[in-house]
């Protein structure tokens, strides 16, 4: 989200996504760079919210364009450093610890950091003050007591905020939809005794990595049931670090066992806990599904509990993922039951009633959700007073006035995404040739041209790749077509228009197969041209 008054503007958290299986070979969907750098002039800060990937993981790329501070609480600002130091740009970034409760002032702009409670630690909302009005700027939240580390929503702050009065609210939306009120942590980590102390044999556990209390919990769960808890997965072991180092809420050492230590205890002393809830492929438990992970299979009498949210989207890909654990002998715990195993993150219906009904905002942007939520979201503000709603999807500017507010602009947006050590847009790095190549499959051609006394004869050689073929007949008709093709060729001709005119040759051949229309790549030479 960029927020401006007048020619500086902030950027409000900066997150990824993650891609769908025909972005292939893609890690990460970022936001388009091309727009960020269009504002690099007039972009003053970052300000983040909260620790989640989809809020802080374009970070690092965005600090490639823009030349900013960012500000964020300190567990945010651990994990941020850590994304710095990866991309080799820690000495070269300010970074900026802020506490809730607290403001700094920026160009314009006097931000406030409210405490907001979520499935990771040190959230805030922004409580962002201009010359020309107030905004409020909730990030993710839910309305809950009793975390482990004692952070507490602050209600006072979000009422004195609205008494001052909120020109514009912008407000998470990931659960407009939903009725009531969130469950508690407190009531997860309960049930998740119970559940484990029913259970003979080894626990896997699914969930979020960022998810720092849910880890806690399950923690907790298995010491009262005499278990110890192994950690699977890169992304655990790096918020585990953070946690210890910057939150009121560090690891037993005691409670967690390496998983080559495994072999040392029986089944119903362990739990392992496993980072890819959403069966990401190459995420821990996927691994263990599908029987790729290098330390852990699944076997008979293994219970899986999946104590994670199914985004909406991913639930095919989860439901396979559970299938092959199921296939392999484990019976699976993912429903919701008398004993809820999982608390969403994201505020219910009456919590988002009632932070509408603390803050009295004037504008409401509902943020944060698929375009349903959003609408439903807008509706709860309606029914709760506020004067003027307002739905936007992603490339649309809002402009706001004292005539209220209106789409002024709309961009195309095109986003950008990273593949290993690169990053870029779609034509950069060339995912439509990737997708070419991945539904039609690639054809290599050798061409030895011999043009002795004016008469051109050829000796081609033909590999192809991922083009259904049987036995080598499709190879053998590619090198028959070829040389037959080159006899009559020009011995005067240019290699560049061989090579322009045998993607063709090659491609009616494989037609008449397949239907296919592979990438040809040729080689081709006179043998006069070899020394």
């Amino acid at each position: 989200m960029l927020l401006g008054c007048g020619d500086d503007w902030l950027l409000l958290d900066c997150g990824v996504t993650f891609p769908e299986p025909e972005l292939t070979g893609v890690e990460l969907v970022l936001p388009s760079m091309a727009v960020l750098g269009s504002f690099a002039s007039k972009i003053r800060a970052i300000v983040l919210t909260h620790g989640h990937e989809d809020h802080i993981g374009a970070v690092p790329y965005a600090l490639q364009v823009l030349q900013v501070p960012v500000y964020a609480t300190r567990f945010t600002a651990g994990l941020v450093q850590h994304k710095l130091r990866e991309h080799g740009l820690a000495d070269q970034v300010t970074l900026h610890v802020v506490a809730p409760k607290t403001r700094v002032r920026i160009g314009p702009f006097d931000i406030g950091f409210l405490r907001v409670t979520h499935s990771i630690p040190d959230c805030v909302s922004l409580a962002i003050r201009t010359p020309l009005g107030n905004v409020l700027f909730t990030g993710d939240f839910k309305i809950e007591a009793g975390l482990r580390d004692g952070e507490v929503f602050d209600e006072a702050g979000f009422r004195a905020f609205g008494d001052e009065g909120v020109d514009l609210m912008m407000a998470d939306s990931t659960n407009a939809e939903v009725p009531g009120w969130s469950g508690s942590e407190a009531a997860v980590g309960k049930h998740l005794a119970e559940v484990f102390s029913g259970i003979r044999g080894r626990i896997l556990v699914g969930l979020f990595a960022s998810n720092i209390y849910r880890l806690h919990s399950i923690i907790d769960a298995a010491r009262v049931n005499g278990r110890y808890c192994v950690l699977l997965g890169k992304s655990l072991e790096r918020y585990t670090t953070a946690a210890n180092a910057y939150t009121s809420m560090p690891f037993d050492s005691e409670d967690i066992i390496g998983v080559k230590d495994l072999h040392r205890y029986d089944d119903d002393e362990v739990v392992i806990i496993c980072t890819g809830s959403q069966a990401e492929p190459r995420a821990a438990l996927s691994r263990v599904a599908n029987g790729t992970h290098p330390e852990v299979a699944v076997k008979q009498g293994d219970t899986v509990v999946l104590s994670a949210r199914q985004i909406p989207g991913n639930e095919r890909r989860i439901h396979a993922m559970l299938n092959d654990f199921a296939r392999g002998g484990a019976h699976v715990i993912y429903t919701r039951t008398d004993r809820e195993i999982h608390a969403s993150g994201h505020a219910y219906q009456e919590e988002l009633r009632t932070l509408l009904t603390w803050v009295r905002p004037r504008r409401f942007i509902p943020v944060h959700g698929e375009y349903t939520f959003l609408q439903r979201h807008a509706e709860l503000a309606q029914e709760c007073g506020v004067e003027r709603t307002l739905i936007i999807e992603n490339g649309q500017t809002v402009t706001l006035g004292t005539d209220g507010m209106r789409v002024s602009d709309v961009r195309t947006l095109s986003p950008w995404y990273a593949d290993g050590l690169v990053y870029g847009d779609a034509e950069s790095l060339q995912l439509v040739a990737r997708q070419q190549l991945g539904w039609h499959g690639a054809v290599a051609v050798q061409l030895d041209l011999d043009r002795s006394d004016g008469v051109v004869t050829g000796r081609a050689r033909a590999l192809p790749w991922g083009v259904q073929h049987e036995q080598g007949e499709l190879a053998k008709e590619i090198e028959t077509t070829l040389q037959r093709w080159s006899s009559g060729l020009n011995a005067k001709m240019p290699l560049s228009a061989v090579e322009g005119q045998i993607q063709s040759v090659v491609r009616k051949v494989v037609k008449r197969y397949s239907q296919r229309k592979p990438v040809v790549l040729s080689f081709v030479r006179w043998s006069d041209d070899v020394e």
